[in-house]
C-alpha cells in the first residue's frame, strides 16, 4: 500500500513538474503532436542556463587570477618589509650559546651577574680569556672601552658549596665562540648598508610591477566583454524560443 502510495506520489510530481515546464493544455505538455515545440524550447532554454553558468565560472576564475596576482605581490612586498625590518633593527638575533653568566645571541651577549643585568652589543666587542687561580675569566672590552668580567669557578671555596665548576677547555671555547661571533657581526654590520639599501630598491621595484595583475585583469576584462556579447545572443535565441511557446500555447515557459 505504501509502496503504491509513493509511486502515485512521484507521478503526480512528475506530471505536475512537466505541466509547470512547458505551460498551456494537456496536449501541449504530452502530446505527440507538440513533441518537436518542446523539444525546440526545452534546448533553447538549458543552452542558455548552460552558457550562464560556463559565463560565470569563466568569470570567476578569471576574477581570481586577479586576486592571486595581487596577493603574490603583496606577499612579496610583505617579505620585504620584514627583511627592512630586521635589517634596520635587528635585535639580539637568535641565542647561539651559554655559559654561566654569559648568554650570546647573534649581535649582543648578556651577562647575567649579582651585580644586575647587562647587554652588550657585539660590534666592535673585544673578549679574551684569563686563568686564576680559582676562577677563569672572560673579560669583554665594549667599543666605548668600558671592560666586564665573567667569573667561570674551577675551584670549590669551600669543600661542600655545592657551585658550578668550570673546565679550562670549556671556558676557552666559548670565549672563542665569542670571539668568532664578533668577527660575524662586524661583517655583518659592515655590509649592513648596502644590504638595506638593495632591499629597500628591491621593495620599490615590486611595488612598482603591476604586469602580473594588470595582465590577469585585462584578460577578466576580454571574458567580461565577450561574455555581454554572447550573452546577446543566446538571450536572443531564449527569447526567440520562448516566444515561440508562447505564439503556440499562449503561456510563457519559466526559464
Amino acid at each position: 500500500m505504501i509502496l503504491v502510495l509513493i509511486i502515485c506520489v512521484g507521478a503526480l510530481y512528475g506530471v505536475g513538474l512537466r505541466r509547470y515546464h512547458f505551460p498551456g493544455t494537456w496536449a501541449h505538455a504530452f502530446s505527440p503532436r507538440h513533441t518537436e515545440a518542446r523539444k525546440a524550447w526545452w534546448a533553447a532554454r538549458e543552452k542558455g542556463r548552460d552558457w550562464a553558468r560556463s559565463a560565470d565560472q569563466d568569470e570567476i576564475r578569471a576574477n581570481s587570477e586577479v586576486t592571486a596576482a595581487r596577493e603574490r605581490q603583496e606577499k612579496r612586498l610583505c617579505g620585504l618589509d620584514q627583511r627592512i625590518a630586521e635589517l634596520s633593527s635587528p635585535g639580539r638575533g637568535k641565542q647561539v650559546e651559554a655559559l654561566g653568566e654569559l648568554v650570546l645571541f647573534q649581535h649582543e651577549l648578556v651577562m647575567e651577574s649579582p651585580s644586575g643585568k647587562r647587554s652588550l652589543a657585539l660590534a666592535g666587542l673585544k673578549v679574551r680569556f684569563e686563568a686564576g687561580q680559582v676562577n677563569y675569566s672572560v673579560y669583554c672590552t665594549d667599543a666605548d672601552g668600558h671592560v666586564y668580567r665573567a667569573k667561570y669557578p674551577h675551584r670549590a671555596s669551600a669543600p661542600d658549596s655545592g657551585e658550578q665548576l668550570f673546565d679550562e677547555d670549556q671556558v676557552r671555547d666559548f670565549a672563542v665562540t665569542i670571539q668568532n661571533t664578533v668577527a660575524q657581526e662586524n661583517l655583518f654590520r659592515a655590509r649592513l648598508p648596502l644590504q638595506l639599501k638593495d632591499a629597500e630598491s628591491k621593495r620599490e621595484e615590486v611595488q612598482a610591477d603591476t604586469s602580473e595583475e594588470d595582465v590577469a585583469r585585462q584578460r577578466l576584462m576580454k571574458i567580461r566583454q565577450r561574455n555581454r556579447t554572447r550573452c546577446e545572443e543566446v538571450e536572443f535565441e531564449v527569447n526567440d524560443a520562448s516566444q515561440a511557446w508562447e505564439a503556440l500555447t499562449g503561456r510563457v515557459p519559466p526559464r
